[in-house]
């Protein structure tokens, strides 16, 4: 582990010195004060030197039992008993249930702390660290944190250095982890890496139109009239603009075009800001025109529900989704199932099932409704379109 390299380093340089001085002191039969400030800013270097290392340890270790954890999942096709205790013991003693985890080989704490002892050295040195403990961090985190002693003296006994419960936190990120209630929920025939969603939120209305906006299509925005490429187009007036170059369009003039299109949304002066503001915010070019609401709509749940993203909701934290215990938490995670995704692994489908992860895994079945501008197998009920942002566009909720 590299904690474990640069304390070793720092106890390997300071070693000559305190070797030299320590000879030269037994030869002249003195201490001199030169002597003793020498030695003990060596013993100084080394003391801090190991317990800044400590905090690395605890963090490399703390990934690999994050890693050990879910692997242990997905191989045993079972959840864990105590992740919290699991962990903790990958961390000390590299094992889970009293098997040994390779993942864990040279990764426990316990090996960083034999390591430092085992450098050959002038110094009188012991470590021991106590206090271990593991919890849930915010929605993408795992905190571990102990306690550490540490001791160093030089053998003439010059100088000493004492530190007694140290307390070190170190934070690990879940990002890049599997996620068990996938694992746990397709009997290992999916599996879903955690990718936190770059969006800040789900869907927002950025446009109210006027009476005689019409039609329902999405695409991505330009605010350039000659692109003439299928897209919507955003502008203030259509003066100049060869129609049949859009898909759809957002103008702030209130005029009719049903004449040159079947989707648009006009008469709020405000939409070039509007849509231009959500864009640049989210770099998400894409909207949804709604008929029915007559209103312009940014939906990055799309992007969240094709590309697998996370964010942060009321879903299980992770600790707890690799005990596979799907009960809601107020600062977990959540994500959405992909229907196609399981038909094509002979996966059977739950019909009109709530397609958030936790609510879809679970034991008792919601039924949901679809939501327009997003994919047609997706479902969601009033709760959850309530909390996105969604419940106008909601077909039933």
């Amino acid at each position: 582990m590299r904690g474990q390299f640069y304390s070793a380093i720092a106890i390997m340089i300071a070693v000559p010195i305190v070797v030299f001085v320590s000879l030269y002191v037994t030869m002249q039969g003195s201490e001199n004060g030169v002597y003793k400030i020498i030695v003990s800013d060596q013993i100084h270097q080394v003391e801090k030197s190991v317990e800044s290392d400590f905090g690395k340890a605890v963090v490399t270790s703390g990934k690999r039992a994050m890693i050990a954890g879910d692997d242990y999942v997905v191989m045993n096709g079972r959840a864990m008993t105590d992740a919290v205790t699991g962990m903790k013991e990958l961390m000390q003693n590299g094992t889970i249930e009293g098997n040994e985890s390779m993942l864990m080989f040279n990764n426990t704490i316990s090996n960083w702390t034999s390591k430092i002892l085992a450098v050959p050295s002038n110094f009188d040195i012991n470590i021991s660290f106590w206090g271990l403990n593991v919890s849930s961090y915010g929605s993408f985190q795992i905190k571990a944190s102990a306690r550490i002693n540490v001791s160093v003296a030089d053998e003439l006994g010059i100088a000493r250095i004492y530190k007694k419960g140290q307390y070190y936190e170190s934070l690990i990120n879940i990002e890049g982890a599997e996620d068990p209630v996938f694992t746990l929920g397709t009997n290992g025939a999916i599996t879903r890496t955690i990718k936190i969603s770059p969006y800040p939120y789900r869907a927002r209305k950025l446009v109210m139109g006027s009476l005689n906006s019409t039609g329902n299509c999405s695409g991505n925005v330009t605010l350039d009239r000659n692109d003439c490429s299928s897209k919507i187009l955003v502008a203030d007036n259509v003066t100049g603009v060869t129609l049949s170059c859009f898909s759809g369009f957002i103008i702030e003039d209130s005029v009719n075009l049903s004449s040159s299109s079947d989707c648009y949304v006009t008469g709020n002066n405000s939409a070039v800001e509007a849509v231009t503001q959500a864009v640049a915010e989210t770099d998400y070019q894409n909207v949804y025109i709604d008929e029915k609401t007559k209103a312009v709509w940014h939906l990055p749940i799309r992007e969240e529900i094709d590309n697998k993203f996370y964010f942060a909701g009321n879903g299980p934290v992770f600790i707890k989704r690799l005990e596979g215990d799907l009960n809601q938490t107020s600062d977990g995670l959540e994500t959405f199932v992909n229907l196609p995704e399981l038909e094509n692994n002979q996966i059977p489908i739950k019909q009109n099932s709530i397609s958030v992860d936790y609510i879809y895994f679970g034991d008792q079945d919601y039924n949901g409704y679809p939501v327009r501008g997003l994919q047609g197998w997706f479902r969601l009920n009033k709760t959850f379109t309530d909390r996105y942002n969604l419940t106008e566009l909601c077909n039933g909720c």
